[in-house]
């Protein structure tokens, strides 16, 4: 081993993740086994992972080998003092009478009746309760028990109000603060003791201000797999009102926000050079837009020479389809955007890639409708390769030790960890291939870095601008486009433009220290060396 640190936490993790990768992918395995031989010891470790997440009994081993080794480094040397009381609420009673008959117990955990806790469950809530003095709602990660033992994880963000009223969060995984609790239900008719009651406890608790606190945990198995409960739709539209359901799948609701009492007017800037192919494709997709407000279109030519694509805008500027920048400068994508957004009428800006075509006249609606919410900042679609695959679903902050599209080649129908690419939600970032902002929070926080972020992960940046300037980021699951994906701007693998990508990179990372933290809309106890959601196994 030549006394360098080995990436795998033990022979024993070691042996099981090769095993798994061997049944799945032999000669892929042996070949990473071979690669680990020659020193690539990080590299080798990955890969086999990645073929031993294809293994369809991964998850029992990970959960087995992994999960109780994580637990105990959560816990820490000391599990803290608080009490806890896990109770069933008593069937025909009320919530009341059950956080009334807890004795002096600090935490209650509702169990829901067939779901099981982990041993380790009051141990890491007193824990949880030392590490977060001000908590009044703890809640963890959970799964369900099949014939093949526990499956289908649901590894959650940090707080998402959002993604909780998609499917609620905390019913049946959750400790309860029970003076804070008691203090809740005190003012509230009577509850009864079940699912529908225990939501309206957790509301009232929202209400008076307890953010919930996310343990990264799998600690509750659920006795069957979860279906959105027949109170749900009710409760959503008494707590929400206005909001619509327009369907449901992997126990989740689609819900959308309310239509704004006036539709605000959207600039769309797309930046190009050359290729009539995508513009064209672009432009047709816009003119399928079914907006109830005013939309302009600014494309911005990067100095195109060919002459389709020259006659292609000249054609739509003189039909007064878009509005025609020109700007012959070097390829800087935060310029382009700035030049455009400068002279932009819209109350809100649209970033568009010319290599991004619409399906429907629908999205843009979608958008708008998340990005007038208070507090709301940068709004980004889902985009779909060509062949039909996730090229965006959110960015997560710290993959790959920069950033990095969640899910990125997933099939959207896969109900493998559904909640990160089925599901509106917030996020960190989302991608300026498709990115909805109002022009007034653009200009708040200066747009795109010109000077920093030419290139690559400038909307990455911005986001996080957003972000700290008090705002929240959305991904927009019901907003689906085609993203062909970087066409024409320069590779940054290109010998020309490795250097410029490594500063670009290195500022993301001395800025928003993305090498060394985490991020609170993706679960730590996915890898971060990958953009799919596979389980850590370190």
């Amino acid at each position: 081993m030549g006394g360098r640190p080995v990436p795998w936490p033990s022979t024993g993790a070691l042996l099981t993740v090769f095993a798994l990768a061997l049944a799945v992918a032999p000669g892929s395995a042996l070949a990473q086994l071979w690669t680990r031989l020659t020193g690539k010891r990080v590299r080798a470790w990955h890969r086999l992972g990645r073929l031993a997440a294809r293994h369809p009994r991964f998850y029992q081993r990970w959960r087995a080998r992994f999960l109780p080794g994580i637990i105990r480094r959560w816990i820490g040397p000391s599990a803290g003092a608080a009490s806890v009381a896990m109770m069933p609420p008593p069937a025909g009673g009320t919530l009341a009478d059950w956080l009334g008959n807890a004795g002096a117990a600090d935490w209650l955990v509702p169990l829901l009746p067939g779901d099981q806790a982990a041993p380790e469950l009051a141990g890491v809530i007193a824990a949880a309760a030392a590490r977060y003095g001000d908590a009044r709602i703890l809640y963890w990660d959970e799964d369900v028990a099949t014939p093949a033992g526990p499956g289908q994880p649901w590894l959650k963000p940090g707080w998402d109000p959002l993604l909780h009223r998609a499917r609620d969060c905390l019913s049946g995984a959750a400790a309860l603060h029970r003076a804070s609790a008691l203090a809740a239900v005190s003012r509230l008719p009577p509850l009864p003791a079940d699912a529908a009651g225990l939501a309206e406890l957790l509301a009232a608790m929202l209400a008076d201000g307890a953010v919930p606190v996310h343990v990264p945990l799998v600690l509750t198995t659920r006795g069957a797999a979860r279906a959105v409960p027949a109170h749900w739709p009710a409760h959503l539209g008494r707590h929400w009102p206005g909001w619509t359901i327009s369907g449901q799948d992997h126990g989740f609701v689609h819900l959308s926000p309310p239509d704004p009492p006036l539709w605000p007017s959207v600039s769309i800037i797309i930046p190009t050079r050359d290729r009539a192919d995508l513009l064209a494709a672009c432009l047709g997709g816009l003119a399928r837009l079914a907006y109830p407000a005013a939309v302009e279109i600014i494309v911005v030519d990067n100095g195109s020479r060919e002459p389709a694509a020259l006659a292609l805008m000249a054609d739509a500027a003189a039909r007064g389809q878009v509005r025609l920048l020109r700007d012959d400068g070097p390829f800087n994508y935060s310029r382009l955007n700035n030049r455009a957004a400068a002279l932009a009428q819209g109350d809100y800006l649209c970033l568009l890639n010319n290599d991004v075509e619409a399906q429907d006249g629908a999205w843009l609606g979608h958008l708008v409708r998340h990005a007038v919410q208070p507090g709301t900042g940068a709004v980004g679609a889902r985009l779909l390769y060509p062949d039909g695959g996730i090229q965006h679903a959110g960015v997560a902050v710290g993959v790959g030790d920069a950033a990095g599209h969640i899910q990125r080649g997933e099939d959207p129908a896969s109900a493998a960890h559904a909640a990160w690419h089925a599901v509106s939600r917030r996020v960190s970032a989302v991608t300026g291939a498709c990115l909805l902002v109002s022009a007034a929070d653009y200009r708040l926080v200066g747009g795109l870095d010109e000077a920093g972020f030419a290139v690559a992960f400038n909307d990455v940046d911005l986001c996080l601008r957003l972000r700290a300037a008090g705002r929240h980021n959305v991904y927009c699951a019901e907003a689906t486009l085609v993203h062909a994906e970087s066409r024409t701007r320069p590779s940054d693998n290109r010998p020309d433009q490795r250097a410029r990508f490594q500063r670009e990179l290195a500022l993301l990372q001395t800025r928003w220290h993305t090498a060394a933290g985490g991020d609170p809309h993706h679960s730590p106890l996915f890898d971060r060396a990958s953009e799919q959601c596979l389980l850590a196994l370190a």
